[in-house]
């Protein structure tokens, strides 16, 4: 048996430029809109060259684990198809994912978070904590409450933790967001059909008892009592009982 040689990639240099300036020879149409520019990192193109480096097992060398290149052109990771936006408050070049954090746009963000809370507040129907409705939901949904990620069950949590984390002449929240219940659940109907995959044809149909089986499931997932997860919602608003 003859032992096979190692034969060392080939360098090959891609005439990019070429092709590029065939293609881009009209350069590149960008209709920009207010608050935006061409890309610095790009200059507008929308393209960058990146690497991906490679190594063979049976390379004699073993000076270095991935001696070989193989580049190409990706997307600009700096903006969107070769455009940046700019805030339209400090005229500073946004990143993809983030939005600026200069003084007036912070502003700006609380304005508009604060006019989509009163937006959620006006279409949501208002409830007393000492309603039926409310006091069923058994956990309650508050961004002022720092614990939990908002949730808690008793307006007396609640309330607590204000006036530990606040002055008493801080303007009070005057409601909180109601929230949705899930358990768990088991479905006769689901499980028979799932594990009678692989049975003859007509299983499924000779299968007795499914109602004593949904009977059984439904008492067993009552005893589950820790597995109750909670939602907030905007459907219902319950007012704080500061004067309780």
């Amino acid at each position: 048996m003859t032992e096979s040689t190692f034969e060392k990639p080939v360098t090959v240099i891609i005439d990019a430029l070429s092709y590029l300036s065939e293609v881009l020879k009209n350069g590149l149409k960008k209709d920009l809109q207010k608050h935006q520019k061409p890309c610095d990192d790009c200059k507008g193109t929308g393209l960058e060259i990146t690497n991906q480096i490679y190594g063979m097992s049976d390379d004699p060398d073993k000076s270095k684990l991935f001696p070989y290149d193989n580049q190409y052109i990706i997307s600009c990771r700096h903006c969107h198809s070769g455009v940046v936006n700019l805030c339209e408050f400090c005229n500073e070049k946004l990143s993809r994912f983030n939005d600026c954090d200069c003084p007036d746009a912070l502003h700006e963000k609380d304005i508009q978070r604060a006019a989509r809370e009163q937006e959620l507040w006006d279409k949501a129907i208002k409830l007393e904590s000492s309603d039926d409705i409310a006091k069923k939901m058994g956990m309650y949904q508050s961004d002022d409450y720092p614990y939990n990620d908002g949730y808690f069950a008793s307006f007396d949590e609640f309330i607590e933790a204000w006036e530990d984390s606040h002055e008493p002449d801080d303007p009070k929240p005057i409601y909180v967001w109601g929230t949705r219940s899930i358990s768990l659940s088991l479905n006769a109907d689901d499980i028979l059909d799932r594990e009678s995959e692989d049975l003859h044809e007509d299983a499924l149909d000779n299968i007795e008892g499914k109602d004593e089986l949904q009977k059984f499931l439904d008492e067993w997932c009552s005893k589950q009592k820790w597995t109750t997860t909670y939602y907030g919602e905007n459907n219902y608003a319950i007012r704080i009982p500061w004067d309780n």
